[in-house]
C-alpha cells in the first residue's frame, strides 16, 4: 500500500527533497546585511537608509572627535592672558611717561627757583687792627645770611676782598670758600693784609691814639669794603650755573684802636 504524505506541521522540519515534490516549500532567503546602503534608485541623489546600528570605519589620520570642555577654558585662558599683557605693557607705558614727564616738570621748577633765588645778605660785626702801624693787618669779621628757604649758596675759591679809605686801598686778602645752607646765617672771617702804600695821617692818627697815654675815643674813620665772591646756587644735587656777587659795605668805627666800635655800616649785593 503506498504511502501518504503527511502536510508538514508548524513544529515538522522543512522537507529538503527535490523541489518537484508537490509540498516543497523554498527556504527564505538571508536577511539583508544592515551595514550595506541600498539605493531606490542608482541615477537619483537621494540615498534612503534602513534604521538599525552602522559601523563606519574612518582612516586613523582623518578621526575627528569632540574636544573635552576643558579645553575651551585653556583657550580663553590664553585669550584672556593675550589681552592681560597688552593692557599690562600700555599700563607700564603710560607709568614710565608719567615719571619721566614728572622729572621734567620737577627739573624745570628747580631751574626756576635757582634763577630766582634772593642774593646774599652781608653786615659788617666787627673790624679790629693788628700788626705793626707801617703795615697792619685789618680782621672784619662779617655776618652772611642767606634769604633763601629752600636754595642753598656755595661760595667757590676765587673770592677776593679789598678795604678802602676815601677810594685808596689800604689793604686786601682773599673771601673764604664756604657752604651756607638755606635760610642760615654765617660768620664770616676776613683777614686784610696793609698794602705797602703809606697810610693816610688820619689812619695814622687813629692807629697812634691807642698808643698814647693820653687815649680818647674819638677819632671816628670811614671805610668802605669790596668784595668780589664767586658762587653757585644749589638745591639737592642741582646746581645753577656759576655767578659773581659784588659786595660793598660802608662802614664808620670810632677808631681803628684797641676796642674798635661800629658806628654805622650799610652793604650792598648786586649780581654779575
Amino acid at each position: 500500500m503506498a504511502e501518504r504524505a503527511l502536510p508538514a506541521g508548524d513544529d515538522d522540519p522543512i522537507p529538503t527533497t527535490s523541489p518537484k515534490h508537490p509540498e516543497f516549500i523554498p527556504p527564505q532567503p538571508p536577511p539583508p546585511n544592515p551595514q550595506k546602503l541600498i539605493l531606490s534608485n542608482s541615477n537619483s541623489s537621494t540615498a534612503t537608509f534602513r534604521s538599525g546600528t552602522y559601523i563606519v570605519r574612518v582612516p586613523k589620520d582623518q578621526i575627528y572627535r569632540m574636544p573635552p570642555p576643558e579645553h575651551a577654558t585653556i583657550v580663553e585662558r590664553h585669550r584672556g592672558s593675550g589681552v592681560n599683557k597688552k593692557s599690562c605693557s600700555y599700563c607700564c607705558l603710560g607709568i614710565i611717561a608719567f615719571i619721566i614727564l614728572f622729572i621734567i616738570t620737577l627739573v624745570a621748577v628747580i631751574l626756576t627757583m635757582l634763577a630766582k633765588s634772593g642774593d646774599p645778605k652781608f653786615s659788617v660785626e666787627r673790624v679790629v687792627v693788628k700788626g705793626k702801624l707801617g703795615r697792619p693787618d685789618y680782621n672784619v669779621t662779617l655776618e652772611a645770611r642767606n634769604p633763601n628757604s629752600r636754595v642753598a649758596i656755595v661760595y667757590k675759591d676765587g673770592g677776593g676782598a679789598s678795604l678802602y679809605f676815601k677810594q685808596k686801598k689800604i689793604a686786601n686778602g682773599k673771601y673764604p670758600s664756604l657752604y651756607q645752607g638755606s635760610g642760615k646765617s654765617k660768620e664770616v672771617a676776613l683777614v686784610l693784609h696793609g698794602s705797602n702804600m703809606k697810610l693816610p695821617k688820619e689812619i695814622e692818627k687813629s692807629l697812634e691814639s691807642s698808643h698814647s697815654s693820653t687815649y680818647k675815643k674819638g677819632h671816628r674813620v670811614s671805610l668802605s669794603l669790596n668784595m668780589d665772591i664767586p658762587a653757585r646756587m644749589r638745591i639737592g644735587t642741582l646746581n645753577s650755573r656759576s655767578r659773581k656777587f659784588h659786595v660793598t659795605c660802608d662802614i664808620t668805627v670810632d677808631t681803628l684802636a684797641k676796642g674798635t666800635k661800629v658806628l654805622k655800616q650799610e652793604c650792598q649785593t648786586e649780581r654779575k
